[in-house]
C-alpha cells in the first residue's frame, strides 16, 4: 500500500500526489480528540484549522510521509507553522496560492505546482526524467477526470429528481477520492451512478454552498428535514474533484493552474476583473440545479466568506431566490443545532 501524503485544501492536486507514488489523505476536521489547539493558536480561529491541529496533537492520524499545506488564508498558514511544533518530524511543504486569477497569478501557481511535484518525487526518492514525470502526471489526471465527469453526472441527476441517499452516496465517493485513491473513488462512482431507489417527490429543492461539509450523514439529515439537495459548492464536495484540461497549455503544471484557478473559487480568491463573480456563480449554480432556495454554511471566524455574504444575499434577492445563512463548525452536531431553522426555511419554499 502506498504511503500517504496529508493535505488540507481543495487546491491540492491529487494527481500530483498519486503520480509521485503516494496516496492522498485529506485531513478532515473529524475527531474526538481533546481541544488542545488553543495551546498553539488563538481560540477565536477557524474551527476547521483547530480541529485538524487537534488531530495532529492527539496523533489521531494515519502514518503520513509528509504534509502539503496551501497558503489559502492566514489561518491555514498558521496551521503550517503550528504543525511544525505539533509534529516536528513530519516533512512539510507550504504552497503559496495567489488571490487573483490573472495571467501573472496563473504563472505563479504553475511554478508552485511544479515545486510541489518536484518535492513529492524527492520525498519518494524518485529520480525520473521530466518527460516520464509529465507522462505519469497526465496518466493520473486522465483517471481523475473520469471520476470528475462521473461526479458531474451524479450532480446532474440530483438536480433533476430526488433520490433518497443519493447526496450522501456522492459525498462518500468524493471523500474516497480525498482520503484513499482515485481508483477506489472510480469504482464507487461506477457502482453508484445509478440510484439505488426510485425518485420521490415532495421535498424542497435547495442548493447548498460554503466552506466544507464533508460528513455524508449530514446529507441524510437534510433529507429527514424535508430538504432535497440539488447541488453543492463546497471545497469538500464536487468543487474538490476539479476536471483538469491538459490541453490548455503545453506545460502540464500551467494546465493544472488554469484548471484550478478557473473553477468556482473559494471565497479567499478574488477575480479582479469581476469582483462579485462568486455571488453570480452561486446564483447561476442554484438556477442550473433547479433549486428553489439556497442555504449557505460557513465556519465561525471565516472572514473571507463572511465578508462576501452581503453580496451573495443581494444577488439572490435580485433573482427572488430565498436565502438562509448559517454559521457553525459544519459537523453533524453543529447541523443538529440548526435543524429548526432549516426545517422552517424548507417549509416556506413552494414545492
Amino acid at each position: 500500500m502506498n504511503k500517504k501524503i496529508g493535505f488540507t485544501c481543495a487546491y491540492t492536486p491529487v494527481p500530483l500526489i498519486e503520480a509521485a507514488g503516494f496516496s492522498p489523505y485529506r485531513v478532515f476536521p473529524d475527531t474526538k480528540a481533546p481541544d488542545q489547539a488553543g495551546h498553539l493558536l488563538h481560540d477565536n480561529l477557524c474551527p476547521h484549522v483547530k480541529k485538524v491541529l487537534d488531530r495532529a496533537l492527539a496523533d489521531d492520524l494515519p502514518e503520513l510521509e509528509g504534509m502539503v499545506f496551501i497558503n489559502s488564508c492566514d489561518t491555514m498558514r498558521r496551521l503550517a507553522d503550528a504543525w511544525k511544533e505539533a509534529r516536528p518530524d513530519d516533512k512539510i511543504i507550504l504552497i503559496d496560492l495567489p488571490s487573483g486569477t490573472d495571467r501573472l497569478s496563473l504563472d505563479f501557481l504553475s511554478k508552485e505546482y511544479e515545486r510541489l511535484s518536484t518535492t513529492l518525487f524527492k520525498w519518494n526518492n524518485e529520480t525520473s526524467s521530466p518527460e516520464i514525470i509529465s507522462g505519469r502526471i497526465k496518466e493520473k489526471i486522465s483517471l481523475w477526470n473520469i471520476v470528475a465527469d462521473l461526479v458531474k453526472k451524479t450532480e446532474e441527476k440530483m438536480s433533476q429528481d430526488f433520490f433518497p441517499g443519493y447526496a450522501s452516496g456522492l459525498q462518500q465517493i468524493i471523500n474516497t477520492a480525498a482520503t484513499e485513491s482515485t481508483d477506489h473513488a472510480l469504482a464507487m462512482a461506477q457502482n453508484k451512478l445509478e440510484p439505488e431507489q426510485p425518485a420521490k417527490p415532495g421535498l424542497s429543492p435547495v442548493f447548498v454552498f460554503g466552506n466544507l461539509l464533508f460528513d455524508p450523514k449530514v446529507y441524510d439529515l437534510f433529507e429527514d428535514w424535508n430538504m432535497h439537495v440539488t447541488g453543492t459548492d463546497f471545497c469538500t464536495s464536487s468543487r474538490f474533484v476539479t476536471h483538469v484540461d491538459t490541453g490548455l497549455d503545453d506545460n502540464i503544471f500551467r494546465s493544472l493552474a488554469i484548471s484550478y484557478l478557473k473553477q468556482t473559487p473559494c471565497a479567499r480568491t478574488m477575480d479582479t476583473a469581476m469582483p462579485g463573480s462568486i455571488a453570480q456563480r452561486i446564483v447561476e449554480r442554484a438556477k442550473k440545479s433547479n433549486a428553489k432556495g439556497v442555504i449557505g454554511f460557513t465556519l465561525k471566524f471565516c472572514d473571507p466568506y463572511l465578508a462576501r455574504v452581503p453580496m451573495i444575499r443581494q444577488a439572490l434577492q435580485k433573482e427572488s431566490i430565498p436565502f438562509l445563512m448559517l454559521e457553525g463548525d459544519c459537523t453533524t452536531g453543529s447541523m443538529g443545532q440548526q435543524q429548526t431553522r432549516i426545517e422552517a426555511f424548507t417549509e416556506m419554499l413552494e414545492v
